[in-house]
């Protein structure tokens, strides 16, 4: 009979590739798992997965190497826009319009709404419905509320990390006291290496010279710097006291284009050293032109503005006697009329009056991206950032990590 035995011989012995431990995901070397990791299709889908256990985590967050080459292979995803509010009102959110199901579950899972600026037990309760956005990335949100005199740094995707700010100084002017310095702008200067830390920089200026003042998270406290002379201000001939526009952030440098289109201020963040360069000659003398300065996807500075239909492209170039200069790079043609949003890690971001629009710098094509369904004059694409919780050992996830090697 088939299967019969007999009982008085020895059972046969096992095969010992059948009773070997199964391997499973968790008994992967780290270097195997990072591996596994870059093929994931995108960062959303990362996060899911290495906050699945502590030992991911670490795996994940104690990489600079595997964060680099991630960044790389996968361009970080548009969450939405984000758009200034016309009146008194908390700023409005539009997600992008994708099929993605770990990007939509970070959307769902962020406070996109902004209520944390409305909870009762946080730093604004108080505070009018007044925020206006002043700067966005690498997922925080700079808010500003002149009534409350408060800053609001908030990130969506964390909810309780919102940190307020009392501004640095009294911006109304005394009855019979003269005119105060110009406010102008303030912006976001973050860290990849310390996500948890962050500078805002504010720029004041008078008639020919600027100054800035510096907010330091770590301190918790503004620095004022000295004032700095700007000869290439020419007062004289610009009378008027409004001779800067509103500043654009590029890998650590702040640009502030003269409103008369002859000059840029700059000011370099690391060693907080101002300094003017002229505007390429596309751009001097075109004050109706509006124009950003960005990076290509390889970190190389570039200028785009449009003219007419036409979006331009200008890129620095060597000429033959080995002097770097402006160029003209590219140039891409469309049908309506297109307005600059952003420019952010070699795409370019327009708005028409019916569609949200992006721009490859390196293949120079055009995609719709979704309709416009607001009519707010300020936009900010909301790019998702590589979370804190996947760089070093912060917070909670301090505490999950120590537990976990205690066990």
């Amino acid at each position: 009979m088939a299967g019969f035995r007999d009982p008085t011989q020895p059972p046969a012995e096992k095969n010992p590739k059948l009773s070997a431990t199964p391997t499973t995901i968790a008994a992967l070397g780290e270097d195997l798992l990072l591996d596994i990791f870059l093929r994931l299709p995108s960062l959303a889908t990362l996060v899911r997965a290495a906050l699945t256990c502590p030992a991911w985590r670490r795996a994940v967050a104690s990489s600079s190497t595997f964060r680099r080459r991630f960044r790389e292979l996968h361009p970080a995803p548009l969450l939405g826009i984000v758009a200034k509010p016309l009146r008194d009102a908390l700023p409005a959110f539009t997600p992008a319009q994708r099929r993605d199901g770990d990007v939509l579950a970070a959307i769902r899972g962020g406070d996109f709404a902004f209520t944390s600026l409305l909870d009762p037990d946080g730093g604004a309760c108080d505070a009018p419905l007044s925020w206006e956005i002043h700067d966005c990335r690498d997922g925080y949100l700079l808010l500003l509320n002149w009534d409350a005199k408060l800053l609001a740094v908030f990130n969506p995707l964390a909810r309780r990390c919102t940190e307020y700010i009392n501004m640095p100084f009294d911006t109304s002017t005394p009855a019979g006291e003269k005119e105060r310095p110009v406010s102008l702008d303030v912006h976001l200067i973050t860290s990849d290496e310390d996500p948890m830390e962050f500078n805002l920089v504010w720029l004041i200026y008078e008639k020919s010279r600027v100054q800035v003042t510096v907010f330091a998270s770590n301190t918790g406290s503004w620095c004022f710097l000295p004032w700095v002379g700007v000869a290439e201000r020419a007062p004289q001939h610009d009378a008027d006291k409004h001779w800067l526009c509103s500043g654009m952030q590029v890998d650590g440098i702040l640009y502030w284009p003269f409103k008369n289109r002859e000059h840029m201020l700059k000011l370099d963040t690391e060693t907080m050293e101002f300094s003017v360069s002229e505007l390429p000659p596309y751009l001097k003398g075109q004050q109706d032109c509006k124009f950003f300065i960005g990076e290509t996807k390889g970190r190389e500075p570039c200028i785009v503005y449009c003219t007419g239909l036409n979006i331009c492209v200008l890129k620095r170039k060597t000429d033959d006697g080995g002097v770097e200069r402006w160029v003209l790079d590219g140039t891409v043609h469309y049908e309506k009329k297109l307005r600059l949003v952003a420019i952010w890690d070699g795409f370019v971001y327009y708005v028409t009056s019916e569609m949200v629009l992006l721009l490859c710098l390196e293949t120079m094509k055009i995609e719709n991206l979704f309709p416009r369904s607001f009519r707010a004059h300020h936009l900010y694409p909301y790019i998702m950032a590589w979370p804190p919780s996947l760089v070093g050992n912060f917070r909670s996830f301090a505490v999950i990590q120590d537990n976990a090697r205690n066990q």
